[in-house]
């Protein structure tokens, strides 16, 4: 369980995929494409509080936020 607010996740996550968009299509964000800047595992408060979300952003707009349990695959950047 996530407590505090604070995700479980640290490791940098660099792709993102969801099963699909309004046409049926897979899809793809993935830093430094698309104008990705970062992606974020984070929590929010509230009534879904305890869920894992994952947040997309372009510089300071977020671009798309998404329960985790949506997402079909993330690829985490190699350890440095």
């Amino acid at each position: 369980m996530v407590m505090g607010g604070e995700h479980p996740v640290k490791q940098e996550i660099i792709h993102v995929q969801l099963p699909c968009d309004e046409h049926g299509n897979p899809v793809d964000y993935i830093v430094g494409k698309y104008g990705v800047t970062r992606i974020e595992a984070c929590t929010k408060s509230g009534l879904h509080a305890d869920m894992p979300y994952i947040r997309v952003w372009a510089g300071d707009d977020c671009l798309s936020e998404f329960c985790q349990h949506g997402a079909s695959f993330v690829r985490f950047a190699p350890h440095s």
